[in-house]
């Protein structure tokens, strides 16, 4: 259990979620009192909630000023950060001024921070930086000028970003401050494999809503309930849609994995399944797999849409037969046969593999569309 321990203790376990309920709070609460969690982190609003209904709670907390755009009155982040002292939160992750940051006035900024230490003393301040706007450059000023007013920690998301954290980031972090800072990392950490990838990578700390789920798999994991989750990148397409369409796969496990293949005459959709479908029949093993894609249409067709049409005998909401059964089938047999997570990857976002799915299943659908 100390490597449970060890891994728990570096997670701020996090729930930020704009549109929740005191329900949903109580269950997030629920489950952190299970692990030793490093902090709670969680907004302002809800801090008198916690400690009027959950009085033995021995959790750390942590909470937010400036969030998450950080460009409101530094007299605006004082007041939020002095009703989190008073409040007696441990720690306070705020969002500094980008504007201030890209635009090169290190006076503003520097004495925006002077003040934000000045008046949380000893508790410990992670100044969040928005990494996903930033050049190298800037996050190397960034750094410096952190190092410079005392700040505790460097965090690189608020989680609302157009893109999560990478490892690349982390390591551009540890290039400029050479162990000046600690660092934490979040957005977009969602399980065991990105949590030890970016403890290793130098992360001191990682911020994540699915900080249960993560402990709960290493935890599993130590018992030898479970393998490693094998990552699936998949995507289709069809040029015309209908017209030629290709599909590709790209598994990534010790070694690299590619599959693709496609058709003269398809449409997006069908290839989309395709993908699937050629994924999951690759392994003749049941496996635990996490399956990234950007078609929405996979995803709730079989997560929510597929019980519903079955039910009607197949027919959608709409009294219309439903598109593409035999794939369809196809695919629920294979997904019973595994163990499925479903990630939706938005497109054309950056994301180095789906971008590289996309590229493979296009140049499959090019070519049926020379040899025709």
């Amino acid at each position: 259990m100390n490597k449970l321990k060890d891994i728990a203790s570096k997670i701020d376990y996090t729930y930020l979620k704009p549109a929740g309920t005191y329900k949903e709070f109580e269950n997030f609460l629920t489950k952190a009192k299970e692990y030793p969690f490093r902090s709670i982190c969680i907004s302002p609003s809800l801090i008198s909630y916690l400690k009027e209904n959950f009085k033995d709670l021995s959790l750390k907390i942590t909470s937010i000023a400036g969030f998450p755009l950080g460009f409101s009155l530094t007299e605006t982040k004082l007041a939020e950060i002095e009703n989190l002292l008073k409040l007696g939160v441990d720690e306070i992750d705020f969002v500094i001024n980008l504007i201030w940051l890209k635009s090169k006035d290190y006076k503003k900024l520097e004495r925006e921070l002077f003040n934000i230490r000045n008046l949380a003393q000893d508790k410990i301040l992670k100044g969040i930086i928005e990494i996903a706007y930033l050049s190298k450059e800037e996050i190397k000023n960034a750094v410096e000028v952190f190092i410079f007013t005392g700040i505790d920690f460097i965090k690189t998301s608020t989680g609302f970003a157009e893109r999560g954290t990478t490892l690349e980031d982390i390591k551009v972090i540890k290039k400029f401050s050479k162990g000046r800072i600690k660092i934490k990392a979040s957005g977009g950490i969602r399980t065991l494999k990105d949590t030890l990838n970016f403890l290793s990578a130098g992360a001191d700390v990682i911020g994540t809503s699915s900080g249960y789920e993560i402990i709960k798999e290493l935890e599993r994991n130590l018992n030898g309930e479970l393998e490693e989750e094998i990552e699936v990148y998949v995507d289709g397409c069809s040029l015309g849609n209908p017209g030629p369409g290709g599909w590709a796969v790209l598994i990534k496990k010790e070694e690299e994995k590619v599959l693709s293949g496609g058709e003269p005459f398809t449409t997006n959709n069908q290839m989309e399944l395709k993908a699937v479908i050629s994924a999951l029949s690759y392994f003749k093993e049941p496996k635990k797999i996490k399956i990234y894609t950007d078609s929405e249409y996979v995803i709730k067709g079989i997560t929510e849409w597929l019980p519903k049409w079955k039910k009607r005998g197949y027919i959608t909401s709409e009294g219309k037969p439903v598109k593409n059964k035999e794939l369809w089938e196809k695919l629920e047999k294979l997904v019973a046969f595994h163990k499925i997570n479903w990630e939706k990857v938005k497109a054309h976002s950056g994301h180095p593999y789906n971008e590289r799915v996309d590229k493979i299943a296009k140049e499959s659908a090019e070519k049926w569309k020379k040899s025709f």
